[in-house]
């Protein structure tokens, strides 16, 4: 690996703080009953910074939302004539700003397209499923979306031939929610003249300010470098393209991996799979160069690392990503400030058999989904930043029975720390008190709830169920 002996050369690259994080997690919540499947799990944050979630199941594309009461019931998005095309390493993507939310699926049978599906009340209804592209000579697959300042959509769809030739990603912007798309911008291409799109990996479409960034997977001569596309004048245009990638990958199969980034500035950092290991790089979009490129976190004792995922808020960052190493698990970066240098602390944030993950960095802390394998679900959970030290409770039992209750819960260890604070599934905090033995609910409605138990060296986040 050609990165580890170039690490200290480099103005910027990862450096994992092996201490417990300063992020207090829930326990996993199922967002739904297995009978909806758990395929490629997609998590962003809508109004007051509630998580919605979308993923498959069965040729189908469902959607839940977080309210106070606890998840709602899956949403089919889809309809009987658009079976959609779902698996561990693709699906549907999602994309929300204040109460406008877009999702966008491929269609299970070849040459039946891409589809775009619209909610402007918050996910409580949605449209049936419109078609982003329409040509004769073509098909498409992999969409990604994201949303402008307007409220309106940005698609990116991998189109090709109708006999699969010439596969490329292409971005169609709208200027009235949806109803119509502009002429496409071809957004490849720039690794060589016969450079294509590796045709079974999807891309991601981010947008901030009046920057949109495309980031995908190339294809030269079986050559499947990461290259990010540019546009500075809000998707109008797309006339800057580079690698973000400097691995070389030559591979004769596709590896079904895509990659994600965030937009910080004039910054670019993407993440990505590739020769076994996931990547984090940085590159200057005023330079159109890659300015550094590193592993993310330490090397899997098994198999291969995979599926990274990144997201930001302002200059923090969080990255999940897929990992062997002592069975299957989910890995979490996070940095308070990824300008500055500010060191990334890693931490395993799942450890049941699962595929791949999601994560949404808000306000107030972290959201996480996972396609668990073992029980055929999409697992929620909710890290808040804690802002005293906290040391590791490993050796502390702690058990909350009943649950669900009805009356009362009762705290097995309660001795250990000194107050406890009562949250709604929103992150609202509705009581605070001394840790006691027997902490009376009566007076909360049904639904999930947190209760964090505090003490001077150390904190930790329950789930409990009120009936």
């Amino acid at each position: 690996m050609k990165h580890i002996f170039c690490l200290l050369a480099l103005s910027f690259s990862i450096t994992t703080v092996m201490a417990q994080l300063n992020i207090n997690w829930t326990d996993p919540i199922d967002v739904a009953p297995s009978t909806f499947g758990n395929d490629y799990p997609r998590v962003v944050l809508g109004e007051n910074n509630m998580p919605l979630i979308t993923w498959g199941g069965s040729n189908k594309v469902y959607f839940s939302k977080l309210t106070p009461s606890g998840f709602t019931e899956a949403l089919q998005l889809n309809n009987n004539s658009t079976n959609a095309y779902v698996a561990s390493w693709t699906g549907p993507d999602l994309a929300s700003r204040n109460d406008t939310i877009y999702a966008c699926f491929m269609h299970k049978e070849w040459g039946k397209k891409s589809y775009l599906i619209r909610s402007f009340n918050s996910g409580d209804s949605f449209s049936e499923p419109v078609l982003i592209e329409n040509y004769p000579d073509s098909t498409s697959r992999f969409p990604t979306v994201a949303i402008d300042q307007a409220g309106n959509p940005i698609v990116g769809i991998m189109k090709m031939g109708t006999n699969e030739e010439n596969p490329h990603f292409v971005v169609r912007k709208s200027f009235d929610h949806g109803n119509s798309f502009t002429a496409e911008s071809n957004v490849g291409g720039w690794s060589g003249a016969e450079s294509e799109a590796c045709d079974c990996c999807p891309a991601s479409i981010k947008v901030t300010d009046d920057k949109v960034a495309v980031f995908y997977r190339d294809n030269l001569h079986n050559i499947r470098d990461i290259y990010a596309t540019v546009s500075s004048d809000y998707g109008t245009t797309f006339a800057q393209g580079f690698a973000v990638d400097d691995n070389q990958w030559k591979v004769f199969s596709c590896p079904s991996s895509g990659p994600d980034g965030v937009i910080i500035g004039d910054t670019l950092y993407t993440v990505f799979f590739s020769k076994s290991y996931c990547y984090l790089s940085k590159s200057s979009i005023s330079d159109g160069s890659l300015v550094s490129i590193s592993t993310l976190g330490e090397s899997p004792e098994s198999g291969t690392q995979n599926f990274p995922r990144i997201d930001n808020y302002n200059n923090k960052v969080a990255i999940s990503w897929r990992a062997n190493s002592q069975g299957t698990k989910i890995f979490l970066a996070y940095t308070e400030d990824i300008t500055n240098g500010s060191p990334f602390i890693q931490d395993t944030i799942y450890s049941s058999s699962c595929s791949s993950a999601d994560i949404a960095l808000g306000e107030n802390g972290l959201h996480v989904v996972v396609e668990d394998i073992a029980d055929r679900s999409v697992k929620y959970l909710n890290g808040t930043f804690v802002t005293t030290p906290t040391s590791s409770i490993s050796n502390v039992v702690v058990m909350i029975y009943p649950n669900p209750a009805s009356d009362y819960i009762t705290v097995e260890g309660y001795n250990k720390f000194d107050t406890f604070n009562l949250y709604g599934i929103d992150g609202k905090l509705l009581s605070t008190g001394i840790a006691v033995e027997r902490i009376d609910i009566s007076g909360l409605q049904s639904g999930s709830y947190f209760i964090e138990l505090l003490g001077s060296t150390k904190s930790l986040k329950k789930v409990f169920v009120k009936n």
